[in-house]
């Protein structure tokens, strides 16, 4: 099953500005694509499945964990709310 399949909600392509907290350290990255389940950011950074990380982006706080890695960034999946 790929992580498309997984997914409950299709994700919309976008290019959003994100900063990102995780074990206490900020980075920046980039939306590339967003649903109301969560989001997949592009970032170089090294980080690892199960880490929280709390997002900030177009006037929006919301807080996950990432679910899975690429080599090209992040998959998060948001808490409920």
């Amino acid at each position: 099953m790929t992580t498309k399949e997984k997914r409950e909600r299709a994700r919309s392509p976008v290019n959003i500005p994100v900063g990102f907290i995780v074990q206490g350290r900020y980075y920046d990255g980039l939306i590339k694509n967003l649903s109301k389940d969560g989001v997949f950011v592009k970032t170089s950074e090294t980080l690892s499945v199960g880490q929280e990380i709390s997002l900030y982006f177009e006037k929006e706080n919301r807080i996950g964990k990432i679910v899975w890695i690429s080599p090209h960034g992040i998959g998060v999946k948001f808490k409920k709310l």
